[in-house]
């Protein structure tokens, strides 16, 4: 006897899932085929049916091409069925198993024709809910068919099942999983997920049940495949895909229609890539490539990359973002001077001898945009057309703070964004200029000749604008979308009011960068002239009364006037320099204070003088003893001394206090080892030098009785110098664990104990024996540094 559903005679079996079956029926009303799923849940609940009949009809009212219709809805014991129609084929699921990983063009071509069906649900108010392969349907021309719009499938919790969740998990938004929330845009992430899986040929969330994938999507990022033979992702789609899949729904594409028209505009590049005969984003590929082999461009990509990698993390950035300054010498010192500048000092939290506290009273976001910024100009000196880089680095820099102030006028939440924004707004004149030097000057020539903007200038010779260029270079050094989008020129004519982030940060951007045009070229007479012209323009979208902007401009003058002097910039020698002096006076250079450049010997360190004030002084170079390693422990027991009176996490006054150790005392390695009271061990947990935090996941050593140093340390308190690890009075005090481990031939261990309980440990090495060697005075400093650590220890306790 045939097997019935309502009036549909069943065929066979199409496809199964956790609480559905699909199947291939008969309707012998209509003569035709028909698929018909049954949704059976644990807990019948006729007014769950009777909820989802409902979205049955709204959603049967859907007419698309690119949507499988529903035909009919019932019951049929106690269980929902649905009838669609029947699209011969096979699902993308299955499709992409067969297949593998798409050609990144085909790949964006199918979810375009996914995005147009599910915009078109979103405009009668449908939600699709449970975007996923299985519920995409290739038909027998390749076409992709979305159906199951609104149809939910329910994942409950095991504990007890008091919540419920409405789709699959590893399709899941974020604010879904943490608050419930449903919009268009929980669908454009789905979307975006499936591109990455079309891309990769795997899923992009993965885990061993589903609690581990949950997790994942609401705490961790999308990471863009690497670059592995099989998988080549460019930047351009590569964006697209992290701002669909951000995990702040306020960062990614507000609907579906906007995701497919930025496909739209990958599958079919901008009418000015036609003008210039090609695309631009071909060209600047190209220009990278050349840009790699110059010898400093590799070194910068990798040094800011790594920052921008590190700013997007969400785990441990602080520590990373430290110890990633930390590795270079010069740069760390030139950040310990800016933020003990007499701008930054306003922050409060008195002077700063450790970056790890700069971040911590500045905040990460500032101190990444002044490493960025100084490492920027440390790789642009020593040119043959050095003054013209100082001369575009300045007018960046004057920007940048001028866009940061004016955030701060109108009462902006973030106002760090606007200052990184503004000095990279004109990033690809400033790298053209340095690495294209003779294209740079033809350019300037063209522009005079031709009486063309520098736009055209630019494209005849370079093949690609200035603007497509920072922009490629941006998004190579992994700038978030968010800055990216700001580099764009905004269009002539009266500017908007912004309504979104981006726009926003693109008109402080744009407004700041023309303001500071008009500084550097126009004429005394006419400079405010044409400074009333640039804010009428943009009187809607910065709106600053004249009197209130000239004052904003001269205060930004005085903080770019230190900032050179802390660089070593004589802005009498620049001619944009000069131009700053007369707009503000003498606003130009501090009252009483010396403009001439400063010799790199002063430049050794940042200590705190006896007095309190910030003086040049002592540490040493990377692995090197400091100078004064006295002034550099008391500085840092002073920094520490003030993150301790306020509100303070543990963790930051633990790496300003190994911080201090590792740049006063010229260690290789300094490693925090924290106790595991559960397995009664003690197990390392970060610190400062190369591969430390690698390091310190092999510190993991027994409390309980053992015949070596680590031992004796933790169990009576004291303090242990180890001149060389192989010397017959105390090798066979050396653990296993250690030489296995570690390369250092000398060490020195300091136990944080509370009362005879051992809590922690910091561990430092130099690799070389005998290469340690500790005064009594900075024995006694390194004491109350640990001491610190130990109070801070019982205070959260």
């Amino acid at each position: 006897m045939t097997r019935k559903i309502g009036r549909f005679e069943i065929r066979r079996e199409l496809g199964r899932g956790a609480q559905s079956v699909v199947y291939l029926a008969f309707d012998p009303q209509l003569e035709r085929e028909v698929a018909l799923k049954t949704l059976h849940f644990e807990r019948p609940d006729p007014a769950q049916n009777a909820t989802l009949l409902a979205e049955a009809r709204m959603v049967g009212k859907l007419r698309h091409p690119g949507i499988v219709p529903i035909f009919e809805a019932g019951e049929e014991g106690g269980d929902l069925f649905l009838v669609f129609e029947y699209v011969p084929g096979e699902n993308l699921a299955v499709y992409l198993r067969h297949q593998g990983a798409l050609p990144p063009a085909r790949a964006a071509a199918l979810i375009v024709d996914v995005l147009d069906a599910v915009a078109h649900a979103h405009a009668h108010g449908i939600i699709h809910r449970d975007l996923k392969p299985s519920n995409i349907l290739m038909d027998e021309t390749g076409v992709p068919r979305v159906m199951d719009f609104g149809i939910a499938t329910h994942v409950a919790e095991a504990s007890g099942g008091q919540q419920e969740f409405t789709g699959t998990p590893a399709y899941m938004a974020p604010e879904y999983i943490s608050s419930r929330l449903v919009s268009e845009r929980t669908d454009v992430f789905a979307a975006g997920l499936i591109l990455f899986e079309m891309l990769t040929g795997q899923r992009a969330v993965q885990g061993d049940n589903i609690y581990q994938i949950m997790h994942q999507i609401a705490n961790e990022s999308l990471e863009l495949p690497g670059d592995d033979g099989n998988v080549r992702l460019d930047d351009r789609l590569g964006n697209i895909l992290l701002k669909a899949t951000a995990r702040d729904p306020q960062q990614r594409y507000e609907s579906a229609l906007q995701f497919r028209q930025a496909l739209e505009a990958y599958l079919a590049p901008a009418e000015d890539a036609a003008v210039q005969g090609g695309n631009p984003q071909s060209t600047v590929d190209f220009l990278l490539r050349r840009l790699r082999h110059k010898g400093d461009f590799p070194a910068l990509s990798e040094s800011v990359s790594a920052i921008n990698k590190i700013a997007s993390s969400e785990t441990e950035s602080i520590s990373r973002l430290s110890s990633s300054i930390l590795k270079d010498f010069s740069l760390t010192n030139k950040i310990l001077r800016l933020v003990n500048s007499a701008h930054y000092r306003q922050a409060g939290g008195g002077n700063i001898s450790t970056v790890s506290r700069a971040i911590i009273v500045l905040g990460f976001d500032a101190v990444r945009n002044i490493a960025v910024t100084v490492l920027l100009f440390e790789h642009l000196q020593n040119k043959a057309n050095a003054n013209q880089l100082k001369e575009e680095f300045l007018r960046a820099n004057l920007a940048g703070l001028l866009s940061k102030d004016i955030a701060i006028k109108l009462q902006y939440r973030d106002q760090e964004q606007p200052f990184i924004c503004a000095v990279f707004h004109n990033l690809g004149r400033l790298l053209s200029q340095y690495y294209f030097p003779e294209e740079s000057e033809e350019i300037r020539k063209v522009i005079l000749q031709k009486d063309v903007s520098e736009q055209v200038a630019a494209l005849q010779v370079l093949g690609v604008s200035f603007e497509d260029l920072g922009i490629g270079i941006a998004r190579n050094w992994g700038f978030p979308q968010l800055i990216v989008s700001s580099m764009r020129q905004v269009p002539s004519g009266p500017v908007r009011k912004p309504n979104t982030p981006e726009e926003r940060l693109q008109v402080l951007s744009a407004f700041s960068n023309e303001v500071c045009q008009a500084i550097a070229s126009a004429a005394p007479e006419d400079r405010d002239k044409e400074i009333r012209k640039i804010s009428g323009r943009f009187a809607a979208s910065v709106p600053m009364e004249e009197k209130e902007l000239k004052q904003t401009i001269h205060a930004a003058v005085e903080e770019v006037t230190e900032f050179a002097r802390i660089i070593r910039v004589n802005l009498q020698q620049t001619q944009f320099g000069r131009q700053l002096r007369k707009l503000g006076g003498d606003a130009g250079a501090p009252r009483g204070e010396d403009t001439t450049v400063l010799g790199e010997a002063s430049l050794e360190g940042t200590v705190l003088a006896a007095d309190g004030a910030v003086d040049t002084a002592s540490f040493g170079a990377e692995g090197e003893k400091a100078h004064d390693a006295q002034a550099v422990l008391t500085a840092g027991i002073q920094d520490i001394s003030n993150t301790l009176v306020e509100g303070f996490k543990l963790n930051d006054i633990l790496r300003i206090i190994l911080e201090t150790m590792y740049r006063a005392m010229g260690f290789r390695r300094v490693i925090l080892c924290i106790k595991d009271a559960k397995h009664n061990v003690m197990q390392g947990r970060f610190g400062f030098g190369p591969e430390a935090n690698e390091l310190a996941k092999q510190f993991r050593f027994t409390l309980s009785f053992t015949p070596d140093i680590f031992h004796a340390a933790t169990s009576k308190g004291v303090d242990i110098l180890i001149s060389d690890i192989d010397d017959p009075k105390i090798a066979t005090r050396i653990p296993d664990w250690y030489r296995k481990a570690v390369t250092a031939k000398t060490f020195v261990v300091f136990p944080l104990n509370i009362k005879t309980n051992p809590v922690a440990l910091i561990y430092a090495d130099r690799e070389e024996a005998g290469g340690i060697e500790i005064s009594e005075k900075e024995l006694s400093l390194l004491r109350t540094l640990r001491n610190q650590a130990v109070l801070a220890i019982k205070q959260v306790s």
